[in-house]
């Protein structure tokens, strides 16, 4: 998924969303309600390939530390890369561990990154295409007694009765006293990625030795056909390669030379230490064949030799596998004829010496004979430094190939930095197109505050990145920007593709009311936006100036609603812009109370507190209970009453305040900022609703909710529908408040 910016404030207004005493400054103001406070802009989901991240934790630290297990990368797609030069390193990045007698059977292959990416294993399925992972909802079970914290493997090897790969995953218990006990256990996933076969039962035991039939669609015994491809299986000498329907080779093409294929057999039957092959020197003792082959006939003909090597595509060799044998040229060579192989009993070895007894090539080699043309047949320990010449230690070495479903899967010996520079067997997978298949995953998930550091919206940023990369498997970054111009919003949204989705709050309705509101022609944009997820609501505070209070007598709301009939227009109140959540609180206030004050507008989306306790501008004021608690607790500013809905009630300090909805006057009463994760119109719904799933589990845990109630905010996380419900909810409260006091609240 491609990064994506669609930030929908304007520049000058954008740091209204900084505001608070406890969490940070103040900015200037926003006018119409389609105007965004966003504190979440952008899932930056473009595909591309993991990075090589740092090791992943291992056993016992999971045990000592449960929370801490690294996410992985939990969605990713297998893509066409370039066949002019295939990223060789990504492509052959994969352990299977699978039985060669199944893979040609199976619909689902087991694909197990290498431990060295942060890429999660994942099944391919060969008939469709796809990769299936581990469902977000499948990441706990037993009602949250057992929580998946990383998924370690899929097995071929240990399929159940339907040839379904086992799935080992990393497992932290929440137990009843509150502690927490991490274990490692398998299980088997159906076609939708949740649990045909749980890793655990609810009461502990494993359920390794359980088999389901309901579970992924395999190609079992008996019903597997072989599905037609354009491509073909060949080879040369013992290496295999795949030609197109024009005879062409698919890379990697196998050596022509025989040399070289000779040294591949040997290598890719994992030549252990110590093993022994024969070659050619010259009377320099220089090497001339590299010491790959087996026992080498005598040059027998000035100038050429033959070589000889496996034809077969077997990798065990025996007396029985297909040989073929070519001849190869020498360049001139003379001398040597007067060197004689001499065994050194010192060292067990063999080298040359003349006439005089003296060492002409130093004993060095298990066997060695005469010179004959200018070369001599020499055994030495096998070749392990030679490389043929052109040859780059990226390149794999195909071993096999198979026939899977619509797709072809390589084995091959690789050696590159993913292997820690040691030669290791990996697999890949290639379509019947001829394109290497390589893992594109997703980027990290960038979190845009479009406002400087602090305020409720980096708050409500920093609160949910820090739980997230743990449910979501991918970093997550948080980043400011205060100063993005309205062409820049415009130039970023045209950019959207499907898989991009975008992630900001508002004040709802999107793009406002017409008639009500009037707004840019932005608006549009915000009203193709997709929900996502209501992340937290937060009500405002209606607080007098103390002084003034006590001068005009007024304690608590029937006060408040009392003097307000006998003096109307005489109490001025203090909210933010048009189309912040004051101007409809007020509204609320008045047209429930019918009462008449008069609204005081300033910059931004609430005022400071000084413009009652300094300034004395009014005797009132509507903000949030971050914008009054400093002067709340310094005695300048009383509470008379929050927006909240009276089953949630707002405290401070211990100190819980009245609800304005709970006076009967006012009954029903109840008004919030809401902040809220939306998509682009072009977003892919599943990832829309993964993220979805992943927020309720954040807000659902007792730290988040602590974090919460500290601003006096209530979590959302519920669906798609139930915000879109909200956002008709509002709709209705704007225009039955706003409609018909819109100028007699100004």
């Amino acid at each position: 998924m491609a990064s994506m910016l669609l930030l929908l404030h304007l520049s000058q207004r954008l740091a209204a969303a900084a505001i608070g005493a406890q969490l940070a400054g103040r900015g200037p103001g926003m006018k119409a309600l389609q105007l965004l406070r966003a504190w979440l802009a952008l899932l930056a989901c473009g595909l591309g390939v993991a990075s090589a991240q740092a090791a992943p934790p291992d056993y016992q630290e999971l045990y000592a530390h449960p929370e801490r297990a690294m996410p992985m990368q939990p969605h990713w797609q297998l893509r066409p890369v370039s066949s002019s030069a295939p990223p060789w390193a990504e492509i052959f990045m994969f352990q299977i561990g699978a039985d060669p007698r199944h893979i040609d059977r199976l619909r689902w292959l087991s694909l197990n990154p290498d431990p060295n990416t942060a890429l999660a294993p994942a099944l391919f399925d060969a008939l469709e295409g796809k990769t299936l992972f581990l469902a977000p909802s499948a990441r706990s079970f037993c009602d949250g007694r057992w929580q998946v914290v990383r998924v370690d493997s899929h097995n071929n090897s240990k399929v159940n009765n339907v040839l379904q790969p086992a799935t080992k995953v990393w497992l932290v218990q929440h137990k009843p006293n509150g502690r927490r006990e991490a274990t490692t256990a398998y299980g088997h996933l159906d076609a939708q990625g949740h649990w045909a076969v749980p890793p655990v039962t609810c009461d502990g035991g494993t359920t390794n030795g359980v088999y389901s039939p309901d579970a992924v669609a395999y190609l079992v015994p008996g019903d597997a056909q072989p599905l037609p491809s354009a491509l073909r299986l060949d080879l040369v000498y013992a290496q295999p390669g795949l030609r197109d329907a024009g005879g062409r080779w698919l890379a990697p093409v196998p050596p022509r030379d025989i040399t070289t294929a000779q040294w591949m057999d040997y290598k890719k039957q994992i030549v252990t230490p110590g093993s022994l092959g024969a070659g050619l020197i010259d009377p320099q003792g220089r090497m001339v064949i590299p010491f790959t082959f087996g026992q080498l006939p005598d040059a027998t003909a000035q100038r050429r030799i033959q070589l000889c090597s496996n034809a077969g595509l077997r990798l065990q060799r025996d007396a029985g596998t297909p040989r073929v044998c070519r001849w190869q040229r020498l360049q001139r060579s003379q001398g040597g004829e007067a060197l004689r192989p001499v065994h050194d009993a010192a060292t067990g070895r063999w080298g040359y010496q003349n006439a005089r007894g003296h060492w002409v090539i130093a004993p060095q080699f298990h066997e060695a004979r005469r010179f004959r043309h200018g070369y001599a047949v020499v055994s030495a320990l096998f070749a392990e430094d030679w490389r043929p010449p052109g040859w780059r230690d990226e390149w794999p070495m195909v071993r096999q190939y198979w026939r899977m479903g619509r797709y072809w899967v390589a084995e091959a010996l690789v050696r590159n930095p993913s292997t820690a520079g040691q030669w290791a067997i990996r697999y890949g997978v290639m379509n019947d197109a001829g394109q290497w298949l390589a893992p594109q995953a997703q980027l990290p998930l960038q979190i845009t505050v479009p406002s400087p550091a602090g305020g409720r919206n980096g708050h409500y940023a920093r609160m949910v990145a820090a739980h997230l990369p743990q449910l979501l498997g991918r970093h997550v970054e948080i980043r400011h920007v205060p100063d993005a111009s309205v062409a820049d919003y415009e130039r970023l949204a045209a950019d959207g593709g499907d898989r991009q989705l975008l992630f900001t709050a508002m004040t709802l309705p999107r793009g406002g009311i017409p008639g009500l509101h009037q707004g840019p022609a932005i608006d549009t944009a915000l009203r193709s936006l997709l929900p996502v997820t209501l992340v937290a609501s937060q009500p405002l505070v209606l607080a007098i100036d103390s002084t003034q209070a006590d001068a005009l007598g007024i304690g608590n709301t029937d006060d408040l609603l009392a003097y307000a009939r006998a003096h109307p227009g005489r109490l001025r109140v203090g909210t933010g812009d048009d189309g912040w959540i004051g101007q409809l609180a007020l509204a609320e206030l008045l047209a429930r109370g019918g009462v008449d004050m008069k609204r005081q507008v300033f910059r931004g989306m609430y005022p400071d507190s000084d413009v009652v306790t300094k300034a004395h501008a009014v005797e009132l004021v509507l903000a949030p209970v971050n914008g009054v608690a400093t002067a709340v607790r310094g005695g300048q500013l009383r509470v008379l009453g929050t927006t909240a809905d009276p089953d949630h009630p707002q405290s401070l300090d211990g100190v819980t305040w009245p609800t304005l909805g709970a006076h009967a006057a006012l009954a029903g009463l109840a008004v919030y900022d809401h902040y809220i994760l939306w998509a682009a119109a072009h977003s892919d719904p599943a990832a829309n609703r993964e993220l979805q799933q992943a927020v309720a589990q954040v807000l659902a845990r007792p730290e988040v909710q602590q974090q919460l109630q500290d601003v006096q905010a209530v979590g959302g996380g519920g669906p798609p529908e139930s915000l879109l419900a909200l956002e008709a909810q509002m709709r209705e409260q704007w225009l039955r408040c706003c409609g018909k006091h819109l100028r007699s609240v100004k």
